[in-house]
Order: C-alpha cells, then structure tokens, then sequence
C-alpha cells in the first residue's frame, strides 16, 4: 500500500482567547496539497480566526502550527507569505491610491536598471492576469475608484500572481457575482490541480459542494468533526454547524399587500451608471433586485440612499423624498443599509453599543444631554433581538465576526421603524443560520406593513425571500417576474443578455 502524502498544514491543539471570549479551543485540522478542504460553521466559530492565525497575522495561545512536516512559529503575514500561504479575504487589504497594477505585484514590483519600477513590464503582466480571470478593468486605474466587486477581483488577481503553495479564500466570494464566482471557482480548481492547497472558507453551500472533498465544521471555537464532500447531505452538515435542525431556511408567508408605499420614476444616477428606472413597491412586498455587476442594481440602492448624485422623483406614501444626502432620505422614511459595511456603514473605532445607539440618537438626548441609562436599556434589548454575539456592548465593533456587525448594521436601520427599507446585499458574508434569522427579520417587517428592496448578487436569496425580482441589464431595469415558480436561468439571461429567456432565439 502506497502511504498517505504527508499533510501540507496541520494545526494541532491550537487555542486561541481574547477578553472574555475563547474563539478557539485546542482545535485539530489537517490540510492536504492538492485538496480544496472546506472550513465551515457559523459567524463566531473561530473559521476567520484560524484563518488568521494560518496567515501569520495573529498567535496561538496554545498548541502549535506545522507546515509542510516542520513545526512553524508563523509571527507575521510576510513570513506566512515567503512560505507561500496566500490569502484572500472579504475585508479587502488593497491601497486605494495604487493602481491595479501595483496592487497585484504589491512588494514584488518588477524592476529595471538602477532598481526602477519597470513600468510597462508591470502593466503588461497585470492585463495578462485581469484578462486571465476575465476581469475588465484598466491595470492603471486607482484601486480607489473601483466597485466593492471590482476591488475583490484585485484581491484574488494579486493571490493567483503569486505562486501560493497554501491558498486561503475567506469568503473570498462574498462580494462577487454568480459569474465572477463562477470564474473564481475555476481558478481553484486549477490551482488544485497542480498541487496547491486550498483552504475554503464560504457560507454559500452551493460553492463547498462544488469545490471541496472533505469539511471540517467549526462550531463556538471548537471542531465538532471532520466530513467527506459531497457524500454529507447538506441538511446535516448544516445542523453540524448550527447545532440544530434549520428548518425552512427561507421561511413561509402569505402576501397580504397593501398600499402604493414607494414610487420610483425615473429615477437615475447623475453618472449615468443608473439609467432612468422606474418601479412600486407595496406596504409588505418583498421586492428583489437582481444583476450583474456595472448593471446598475447597486447604484439603485445607493440612489434610494440618498448616497450618490442623483435625479428623478421617488415618493414614500405620496409625500416626494428629498435623496440628496443620506439624513434627508431617512428622514423621508427610507433606511439604506450599504453593500460595504466596513467602509460605509461601520464606525470601526467605536463600541457595539455606540454603533447601535447612532440610530437612536435624536430621541436618547433632552437639551444636549445623553439618557445613559436608557441608552444601555436599547442596546442590550437591541443585541437580544438581533442575536449579536459579543463579550460586552463596551467591546469595539471590530472584535465581532463579520456576521455579528452586519446584525448590528440591520439592526441599527430596522430599529428606525420605517415605511421602505433598501438593503444592498444584506446578507453577505453571514452564516446560513443567521441568514435565516435576518430573513425572518425581514419578513416581520414586511408584515407589520413595511415595504423592502433587497438588492443581491445571489440568485437563490431572491427566489426564496423575494415576492417579485425586477433584473437590470445596463444601467436600466430589463425585466420584472413574479418569484412564485421562477427559475433561476430566467433570470440569469436577464441579467446576462438583457433580453427574456423566450426572446434567445
């Protein structure tokens, strides 16, 4: 018999405690080259956490990390990367004022007589990798300028340049498209063929299914076992990692709709990446809006926000919305929670109380005075409702996992008692079990007479939350369906063609 190859990585024992939280206790994982191996669980089981202990950016309290059969002390990121553990994560690591080029040979700069940046051997070695993954965007543009989704294509562009031995993806996709993700699945496959190790962090089920041979599940900081893929049945990898059967996922509820709650006319972005659009959204309907990216689905959003330049006329129950900035947009009774969260939505320096308590602010103070102790009451009703999971409402916001923030984001806006709620991308980077609970959360809304957009590059999330789906294609709305029976090709077409699925021929 021909012996196992020996493990790539192995973690043994590792632990690791920050104040008054043990995000991983004496956990065990093996990681084979050649093997794209899934690391699963819900927010706050320690998979982003050994994620960055693997990658050099934080130590083991405990137990020790071994790589290619040597026992490693990886003390920092560079380290990790000189070892060829590449990663790639949702917290995008790029400088904004780089190009794209520089960016994806960040300190491996190709260089000329006298130690010069050769500049042309640069671009032209960034457009073969963009035009390699399928990625259109000028190699000299400033990283700053571009898309959430553009800016997570970068990232993996500057990961696949690099020769990576261990490839991490920290839902690397999250931000992506089903096409980018669909490009992005491919890439590792590719890398898997020829020996590289993947480490899979997603909570997309559809992606592990596709892609990893074997999971391991993470559950509060411990590992609750290790499983073969496909030949786990997602029903019970998924109680593996919540602890509990889920049940419907999407959950089940009549429409009862009622008024005209939300009229859009011809509503569009000064930069003309929105187009003139047009649509209604009535008191408890659910509507979905679906695209690729540069479609215009996103600038919907932030238009409604009162977040980026806008024209067209948007009313909330008859009375005409002033967007021109995000304060008057709520004050006309429209909540917009953004598709990036760490740079738009979150006061990264401040607590999990004084983020929450932003949405409360104008009612907590009486003559310029703060109402402490009625301020502490909302929050911790507020953590209680939302399930957000944290040592303390003191703790900083950044301690949580990206889950446990985006809570507090939704938690923040739903908590405003609004008419239209606009959420871009909502459930990003959230664990199947949590997802189910913001979906609840939406459709309590919705049935205390609420209207909402959701905005989402998950095709599946519509179909299952949504009462109608509106597709844009080119800056301007191409098709509206009714979600009941619907198939996810129409749709796709849609949003790829910008034509119905019957009109193909």
């Amino acid at each position: 018999m021909t012996p196992a190859p020996a493990p790539l990585l192995r973690l043994v024992g590792v632990t690791k405690r920050y104040p008054g939280v043990l995000a991983l206790d004496r956990v065990d994982v093996t990681v084979q080259a050649g093997v794209v191996h899934a690391l699963t669980g819900e927010n706050g089981s320690g998979k982003s956490t050994t994620a960055k202990l693997i990658a050099g950016a934080i130590q083991p309290d405990g137990g020790h990390v071994e790589f290619d059969g040597e026992r490693r002390t990886i003390a920092t990121p560079a380290e990790a990367l000189a070892l060829g553990i590449v990663s790639i994560s949702q917290e995008l690591t790029l400088a904004p004022t780089l190009s794209v080029a520089e960016n994806i040979f960040l300190g491996r700069l190709p260089r000329g007589r006298g130690g010069r940046v050769d500049w042309p051997k640069l671009n032209a070695q960034a457009r073969a990798i963009l035009e390699e993954l399928d990625v259109h965007v000028d190699e000299r543009r400033a990283v700053g300028e571009l898309s959430v989704e553009l800016q997570q294509e970068i990232e993996i562009a500057r990961a696949v340049s690099s020769s990576a031995r261990l490839l991490i993806l920290d839902e690397a996709t999250s931000s992506l498209s089903e096409a980018a993700t669909a490009r992005l699945l491919e890439v590792v496959e590719q890398e898997r063929a020829r020996g590289v190790a993947v480490l899979m962090i997603t909570h997309r089920m559809p992606e592990i299914y596709s892609a990893a041979t074997v999971a391991s599940v993470l559950r509060d900081g411990r590992l609750v076992g290790e499983v073969p893929l496909p030949g786990t049945p997602e029903p019970e990898l998924v109680r593996m990692m919540v602890g509990r059967e889920l049940g419907d996922y999407y959950g089940k509820r009549r429409l009862s709709a009622g008024e005209t709650v939300l009229e859009v006319d011809g509503l569009a972005s000064a930069d003309g990446q929105l187009k003139p659009s047009s649509l209604t959204l009535r008191r408890g309907e659910i509507v979905g809006v679906a695209g690729l990216v540069g479609s215009g689905k996103a600038e919907l959003g932030l238009a409604l926000g009162g977040a980026i330049p806008n024209v067209g006329s948007v009313s909330v129950l008859g009375a005409e919305v002033d967007l021109s900035t995000p304060r008057s947009a709520i004050a006309g009774g429209i909540g917009f929670v953004p598709d990036d969260r760490k740079r738009a939505a979150l006061l990264p320096t401040r607590s999990v109380a004084e983020n929450f308590s932003v949405a409360w602010a104008g009612q907590l103070t009486r003559r310029g005075i703060l109402d402490v102790r009625g301020e502490r009451r909302r929050v911790r009703e507020a953590i209680e409702r939302y399930g957000v999971v944290t040592a303390s409402p003191a703790s900083r916001i950044t301690t949580l996992s990206g889950g446990n923030q985006q809570k507090v984001v939704l938690g923040r806006v739903f908590a405003r008692g609004l008419d239209v709620y606009v959420l871009s991308e909502p459930t990003r980077g959230i664990d199947v079990g949590a997802k189910s609970e913001i979906y609840r959360l939406m459709q309590e809304l919705a049935a205390q007479g609420a209207g909402i957009v959701i905005i989402s590059s998950e095709l599946p999330e519509l179909l299952g939350i949504a009462d109608r789906i509106v597709v844009f294609h080119r800056g301007e709305i191409r098709g509206e369906f009714d979600a009941a029976g619907l198939e996810e090709e129409a749709l796709a077409h849609v949003a790829i063609t910008g034509a119905p699925l019957e009109q193909a021929a």
